[in-house]
This record gives structure tokens, sequence and C-alpha cells, in this order.
């Protein structure tokens, strides 16, 4: 069901315009339909010509390990970066990889892993052997801390910013750091640009963008997954403390 939903977004925005281990490993059917809309705009995109060759879009892994980080409590637990190398993928062509973090308590005490796809940065809960399951089974995960809805601050791979504003629920506000700016359509999860050069599709606290010279995914900034009940008591602390 998740493969056919992407397959629907994916297509409204196209036609809209251990020790150095690595695991290498053939996915089960169930596992190839956890394909994420993200890697599949970004397939389609490179496919109809909207991606060069020499575009940046991976993460480094620095930023791969903020992305997990800005996803717990820093103050109680620590995200480190792994000897692991993960690659799942049928063959070497079509193998995606993934960096490995593990979350610690502040005992030490491993809580888990997280891979995060060094393309999309998407993240998963990392069972190890391999084996990927869907990030909301990850034992920190915190539905009330995941970025909701199009408004927000997201960054590229390669450093461009992209700031995003919205009114209404038909249309959203967007400017990139190299000047560019305009506004969209809004259709659910997928947006066009009002000069029809450029497409956007949301999924998962990241923008894909494809067309205008600036395809490729875009995730939210740390500073805009911070909560609403959080924000609200940093804001009531001054009268608690009178």
């Amino acid at each position: 069901m998740k493969r056919s939903v992407a397959a629907v977004l994916l297509g409204t925005l196209l036609l809209a315009g251990c020790t150095q281990q690595k695991d290498v490993v053939e996915p089960t059917t169930e596992e190839a339909a956890k394909v994420n809309p993200q890697t599949q705009a970004l397939e389609a995109a490179t496919q109809a010509g909207l991606l060069s060759d020499d575009a940046n879009t991976a993460l480094t892994e620095q930023e791969a390990l903020d992305q997990v980080a800005g996803a717990v409590d820093e103050s109680e637990y620590t995200v480190e970066a792994t000897d692991e190398t993960l690659s799942v993928g049928a063959d070497e062509e079509q193998a995606r990889e993934y960096y490995v973090f593990a979350v610690s308590d502040t005992s030490g005490r491993t809580v888990g892993k997280v891979a995060v796809d060094r393309e999309t940065g998407e993240k998963y809960h990392y069972l190890g052997d391999g084996v990927l399951d869907d990030y909301k089974t990850f034992p920190l995960y915190d539905a009330a801390e995941q970025h909701e809805g199009w408004p927000g601050s997201y960054v590229s791979a390669a450093g461009v910013t992209l700031t995003i504003t919205q009114e209404d629920q038909t249309g959203i506000s967007y400017r990139f750091s190299d000047g560019t700016a305009g506004t969209a359509a809004v259709n659910g999860e997928t947006a066009k640009s009002a000069d029809e050069q450029m497409n956007f599709l949301l999924a998962d606290g990241i923008v894909t963008v494809a067309g205008g010279g600036l395809t490729g995914n875009y995730a939210v900034t740390v500073a805009d997954q911070v909560s609403e009940p959080e924000q609200d008591g940093a804001e009531a602390s001054p009268d608690a403390a009178e």
C-alpha cells in the first residue's frame, strides 16, 4: 500500500512537469515495497533529465548524524557513527547506501541503531544483519516531535537552503538561498510553482524538488523540529519563575 501511495504522489509530481564490515543484502519482496517517495522522485527526475550527473545530492556523515540527533533528546542520549557500512539492494548498481548510527543513553547502554539513506536522508530503524524497519518502530520515536506540514526551513546536501511559508491550504511561498523565490499551488503533499518550472513533494520532513535547476532533497532543519509543547513551556518559564 505504501508503495502505491508513493507511486501516485510521484506520478503527480512528474506528470505536472561491524569493523569496516559491509553488508550487501538482497531485499525481500516486502522490503522492496518500502522504497520511499524521495528515492522514487529523484530516480524519476534523473530519467526526465531534471537532475544533472554532477549534481551533489549525497548527505555527508555529519549531516546524517545531525538528522538523527535532532530527533532525540540530546541531554539524555548520545548519537555516534558506527564502523558499519550498509548497502541494501539486489545488485551493486541498484543498491542503496546507508550510514549507521548507534544511539546510547547516559549509562552507555545502546538503545538502538538508526540507518540513514545517504542520498535521500530517510531514516530507518536498523535491526542488524542488513535488516531495515520503519523508523516508527525505533524505541525513541516520538510522533509528536515529527515535522508536519509544508512550512519550515530546509537544507540540501549541497548547503542550499529552502524556506517555505503557507497562509492557506491551497498555496505556499518558497525562497531558496540563491534568491529563487515564488509561489506554488498545493495539492496534498505535492505542489507546482506558478511558473510551472518547479515541482515539490513533501514526505517525512523532506521536500524533494524537481526542476528549476534546484532538483534534490531538502531536509527540515533541526530547529524546525521543536515541538509546540516545548515552545509553550519555554515561553511559560518566566511566569513559573515568578
